[in-house]
C-alpha cells in the first residue's frame, strides 16, 4: 500500500458489476429516452472518471486531490464478481483509493459551498422505469430525511440543477453533493431499492462522505487488511488531519454512512472492520441501514445550518408552539415549521392563541405562514399582537411557519394546530394526487373529493404511478371514482379497486371529478396519480410534423407509418420496411414499398417461427424481380431454420411465381435483397402454419404417415391394406387356383407372395414346370428358402404344351381348386378346397417380380 499512501491509484474504467474485462472510459453523459419526445441528459455516475466505494468522483473531484502521480491499473486482474455485505450497498467495483498527502481540506460533510444544495431544496425526478412500490420506498426515504433535517424534496419543474432516480448497471452510485449545471443521476440497480440503501444514497447526494474515512478513526475501529478483498484495499483508506472535518461531532459507530464489519470481505464471516471495545466491553454495532443516527442528523443540520428551533411536521394532524410558550419567548429567536402533507390533500391551520409584540406591519416580533415549502412561497400572512388570525388554508400540500422575535418585550407566545383535509378543487394544469398518508396506509373512514380543472381548450390526462386499494369483486368497501366532469353525475369512467394500476385515463373536457372512500377496516397504501393538461397534438395542422400517421396519447403524442414502411431515425419521416421476428401462426408478407416498386439496396430478413411441431407454409401472391436464372441481383432466398447457413428450398428472381414452400421444421428464414440498379414491384406473400401430426410418433401409423393442411393420413406400403383403424396396416393374402393359370404380361419374369410353411429339414419343394393353356407359355417355377419365405421365380418361355402331370400335381399343393379328393400339401387342411391351417402360422412364400 506504498503507492495507494503516497499518490492515487487511479483506476479509470468502468465496466458492469460482473465484467472482468476492463475498457477505459471518458467522463460522459447519458440519454435516457423518457415517455414524451422529451429526453434528460444528465450526468451518469456509472461513467465517472473513477470510484471511491459507491461514491462516483469526476475530474473536479480529482483535482480536489491534488494528484501528484497516477497509477494505471487498466491491465492488472481484478476480482471485479465480489459480493458485498448484505447490511451495505451496492458500488461498482473499480478502484480510486485517497490520496493521503494532500492538503486540500475534504469533509465528511462536503466544505464546498458549490456542493450545497441552495436553501436545502433538492429537485427530483423519478425515471419511468420504476415500479410503483419502488417510487413508495423513494419517497419514504426523502421523507425520512426532510423528518429530521430541514432539507426538502420536490418534484422538479422549472429548476436547472436536480436529481434523477436511475436503474443503472453501477448498481448503488451516486455523486457527492450537487453537482451544478444540469441533471445528476442516482443509480438505484438491482438489489439497491431498499429503504435503508435509498436514504444512505441521497445521504451522498445532500453532501455527505462515508464516516469510516475520518482521520480519527483508528481510535474507534481496527481495518483487518487480510480480510480485505484483493484490490479493494483503498475502500479502507484514511484522511489525515485537517482533510476531514466532522462539524465537531464525534465518532459515529451508528451512521448510516458507516460501512459494515465484513464490507469488501473475503468471506462474509471475516471482519474488514472492527470495532473497539466500549468503557462497557463491548463492540458497537456498525453499518446499520434502518435509518439516520443522532450524528447524521446533527451534521445534516449544521450542514445545512437549520434553525434551533421548530421542526419538519408529516402526521395528518397536529400542534406546535412558540418556545417557551405559554411562559414566554426570549429575544431574538428564529423557528421554522414546515408542514408536509400526501400531496393532493390540503392544510387547515388555526391559531388557538397569539400573544406577540405589535408593531407596524409587524416589523419586529411576528409570525409568517407561507403557502409552499420554502421561505420564497406565496406569503399567506404576517401576524403579530394579540388577535387570533383567521384560519388557513394551504392550496397545495406544504405549509411554511416562521417565527422571528426581535424586541426584549416578553409575551406569551402563540400556539396552532393543524389539520390535513383530503379532496378540494384544484384548479392548475398539472400536478399529483395521492391517497391520505401515501405511501404509507391510508386512514380508515375517509372520503376524499376532488375537481379537477385545467386550462380551457384542453382536456385532463391522469396516470397512476401506484395503485394500491383493498380488493372486492365490486370494490363495495374501499375505491376510487372517476368521472368525466366536475360533479358526482358526470359520466362514469371507472370506480377501481385492487391492486392493479388502472388504465390511463382521458377526459372529453377540461374538467375531473375524483372520489376515494376507505371504511374502517383493511386499510393499504393507497394510489399516486399524476395529472395534467391533454391536447391532441395530432390535430394540429402540420399533423405532429409526422410525415404519414399522427397517433395521439396520453400526455404525448408519436408518429407512425403506413404498412411496408418504418420510423426513420427522426422518429417523424418514414422509409421503406421490411423484415422483422414473427410468430404469428398465419399473415403475409410483402417487398418493401410495396405495391410501389421496392427501393435499391434493400436487405430484409423476415424470421417466421411456429411452435414446436408445426411446420410453415409460405404462398406467392405476386412475384416480380429483376433477375435471370442466376439470380445475381434481386431475389428472394428461403431457407428451412432462422439462419443463413440453414437447409435452402430455393433462390428466386424474375417474373415467375415460385411454387409453395413448407419449411422442414417449425421455423422459417426469407431474405429478399436488391441491388442499386433495376427495381421492380416485388413480391407479396402469404405464410400459415400447420401442425404436422407425423413428426411426433409417425402420427401413430404402423406404416407411413401423410401429412396434410389441417389433417393428416396413414398408408401401408405394398401387400398390405389400411386397417379399419384408419391406422394399422394388415397382410394382402393371396389366393391362387390350380386351375388358374398365369395371365400373359408384358414383364417376362415376376414375384408372388404365397404363405406356406417352410418344409422340414432336408426338404424342399419341388420344381414346377407350368403351362398355359391359351398362350402357349410355360413357366418354370424355382424355390429359394431363407430364414422367413420361400422365393419361387418363374420364367416363361414361347412352347405350347400342357403342363405335366407332375407339374399340375405340384400345383395342386400350393394352390388347390378342386374338391376333397385333392391332395393338400401339409400346410394346408385337405378339405373341399385347401385351406391354411390355422394351428400354426405359416411364414411368408415370396415368388419374385424383376
Amino acid at each position: 500500500m506504498d503507492v495507494a499512501t503516497r499518490g492515487l491509484i487511479l483506476l479509470s474504467c468502468l465496466c458492469a458489476i460482473s465484467a472482468i474485462d476492463l475498457e477505459v472510459v471518458e467522463p460522459s453523459y447519458y440519454v435516457e429516452p423518457s415517455a414524451s419526445l422529451d429526453v434528460i441528459d444528465y450526468k451518469d455516475p456509472c461513467k465517472a472518471v473513477a470510484y471511491l466505494g459507491d461514491i462516483a468522483l469526476d475530474e473536479e473531484d480529482m483535482r480536489m486531490f491534488k494528484v501528484d502521480r497516477i497509477v494505471d491499473m487498466t491491465h492488472r486482474t481484478l476480482n471485479t464478481t465480489h459480493t458485498r455485505s448484505q447490511a451495505n450497498e451496492g458500488s461498482p467495483n473499480t478502484a480510486v483509493p485517497n490520496q493521503a498527502g494532500s492538503r486540500r481540506r475534504k469533509r465528511a460533510a462536503t466544505s464546498r459551498p458549490e456542493r450545497v444544495w441552495p436553501e436545502g431544496v433538492i429537485p427530483y425526478v423519478i425515471s419511468g422505469n420504476f415500479s410503483g412500490s419502488q417510487r413508495a420506498i423513494f419517497r419514504q426515504a426523502m421523507r425520512h430525511w426532510e423528518k429530521h433535517t430541514c432539507v426538502t424534496f420536490i418534484e422538479r419543474t422549472q429548476e436547472e440543477s436536480y436529481i434523477v432516480f436511475t436503474y443503472r448497471p453501477c448498481g448503488c452510485c451516486s455523486y457527492v453533493g450537487r453537482r451544478g449545471g444540469g441533471p445528476q443521476a442516482i443509480s438505484i440497480g438491482k438489489n439497491c431499492d431498499k429503504f435503508g440503501i435509498v436514504v444512505h444514497e441521497l445521504g451522498h447526494v445532500i453532501g455527505f462522505w462515508h464516516e469510516h474515512t475520518r482521520p480519527d478513526r483508528d481510535e474507534h475501529v481496527s481495518i483487518i487488511r487480510d480480510n480485505i478483498q484483493p484490490g479493494q484495499e483503498y475502500n479502507f483508506l484514511k484522511m489525515e488531519p485537517g482533510e476531514v472535518d466532522s462539524l465537531g461531532e464525534v465518532y459515529d459507530f451508528d451512521s448510516i454512512m458507516h460501512y459494515a464489519r465484513n464490507t469488501f470481505s473475503r468471506g462474509i464471516f471475516l471482519d474488514t472492520i472492527l470495532p473497539k471495545y466500549d468503557v462497557n466491553g463491548i463492540r458497537p454495532p456498525i453499518g446499520q441501514r434502518t435509518r439516520l443516527s443522532k450524528g447524521d442528523i446533527a451534521q445534516a443540520r449544521k450542514l445545512y445550518k437549520c434553525p434551533r428551533c421548530g421542526d419538519s411536521l408529516q402526521e395528518s394532524s397536529g400542534n406546535f408552539s412558540s418556545p417557551g410558550f405559554p411562559n414566554g419567548y426570549s429575544a431574538y429567536m428564529h423557528c421554522i415549521w414546515r408542514i408536509s402533507v400526501t400531496p393532493g390533500e390540503k392544510i387547515i391551520l388555526n391559531f388557538t392563541s397569539m400573544d406577540l409584540y405589535r408593531s407596524h406591519l409587524c416589523w419586529y416580533d411576528h409570525v409568517e405562514i407561507r403557502d409552499g415549502y420554502w421561505r420564497k412561497a406565496p406569503l399567506k400572512g404576517r401576524f403579530c399582537g394579540d388577535k387570533l388570525p383567521e384560519p388557513i388554508i394551504s392550496t397545495d400540500s406544504r405549509l411554511w411557519i416562521e417565527f422571528r422575535s426581535s424586541s426584549n418585550w416578553v409575551g406569551k407566545g402563540f400556539s396552532a394546530v393543524y389539520e390535513a383535509i383530503c379532496g378540494g378543487e384544484v384548479k392548475k394544469d398539472n400536478g399529483q394526487i395521492q391517497s391520505p398518508n401515501y405511501p404509507d396506509d391510508y386512514r380508515p373512514n375517509k372520503v376524499c373529493v376532488w375537481k379537477i380543472t385545467v386550462a380551457q381548450g384542453y382536456h385532463v390526462g391522469l396516470t397512476f404511478q401506484s395503485f394500491e386499494i383493498e380488493r372486492h369483486d365490486s370494490c363495495a368497501y374501499d375505491y376510487l371514482e372517476v368521472r368525466d366532469g366536475n360533479s358526482e353525475n358526470s359520466p362514469l369512467l371507472g370506480r377501481f379497486c385492487g391492486y392493479d394500476k388502472p388504465d390511463d385515463i382521458k377526459t372529453s373536457s377540461n374538467q375531473l371529478w375524483m372520489k376515494f372512500v376507505s371504511d374502517g377496516s383493511v386499510n393499504k397504501a393507497g394510489f399516486a396519480a399524476n395529472f395534467f393538461k391533454e391536447m391532441d397534438e395530432c390535430s394540429r395542422p402540420d399533423n405532429g410534423r409526422c410525415e404519414q400517421r399522427c397517433v395521439n396519447t396520453l400526455g404525448s403524442y408519436k408518429c407512425a407509418c403506413d404498412p411496408g414502411y418504418e420510423l426513420a431515425a427522426d422518429k417523424r419521416s418514414c422509409e421503406a420496411a421490411c423484415g422483422g421476428f414473427i410468430t404469428k401462426l398465419n399473415g403475409s408478407i410483402t417487398s418493401p414499398g410495396w405495391p410501389k416498386e421496392y427501393p435499391p439496396n434493400k436487405n430484409c430478413i423476415w424470421q417466421l417461427v411456429a411452435p414446436t411441431q408445426y411446420r410453415i407454409t409460405l404462398l406467392f401472391d405476386v412475384f416480380e424481380t429483376e433477375g435471370n436464372d442466376v439470380c445475381k441481383y434481386d431475389y428472394v432466398e428461403v431457407r428451412s431454420g432462422l439462419s443463413a447457413d440453414s437447409r435452402l428450398h430455393g433462390k428466386f428472381c424474375g417474373a415467375e411465381k415460385p411454387e409453395a414452400i413448407t419449411s422442414q421444421y417449425n421455423n422459417m428464414r426469407i431474405e429478399f435483397k436488391s441491388d442499386n440498379t433495376v427495381s421492380k414491384k416485388g413480391f407479396k406473400a402469404q405464410f400459415f402454419s400447420d401442425k404436422d401430426e407425423c413428426s411426433k410418433e409417425n402420427g401413430g401409423c404402423q406404416h407411413d404417415c401423410i401429412n396434410t393442411f389441417g389433417s393428416y393420413s396413414c398408408q401401408c406400403r405394398s401387400g398390405f391394406i389400411l386397417h379399419e383403424n384408419k391406422h394399422d396396416c394388415k397382410e394382402l393374402a393371396v389366393i391362387m387356383s390350380s386351375t388358374a393359370y398365369l395371365a400373359p404380361s408384358p414383364v417376362p419374369t415376376g414375384l408372388i407372395n404365397i404363405p406356406v410353411r417352410k418344409p422340414a429339414p432336408g426338404l424342399s419343394p419341388p420344381r414346377l414346370d407350368t403351362e398355359s393353356k391359351s398362350h402357349s407359355t410355360k413357366s418354370t417355377w424355382s424355390p429359394t428358402w431363407n430364414a422367413r419365405m420361400t422365393t419361387w421365380r418363374f420364367t416363361t418361355g414361347a412352347t405350347a404344351k400342357p403342363p405335366a402331370s407332375g407339374a399340375t400335381a405340384a400345383a395342386r399343393n400350393l394352390h388347390p381348386s378342386r374338391p376333397a379328393a385333392t391332395r393338400c400339401s401339409s400346410a394346408f387342411s385337405p378339405t373341399t378346397r385347401c385351406r391354411r391351417r390355422a394351428l400354426r402360422r405359416p411364414t411368408q412364400q415370396s415368388v419374385a417380380v424383376d
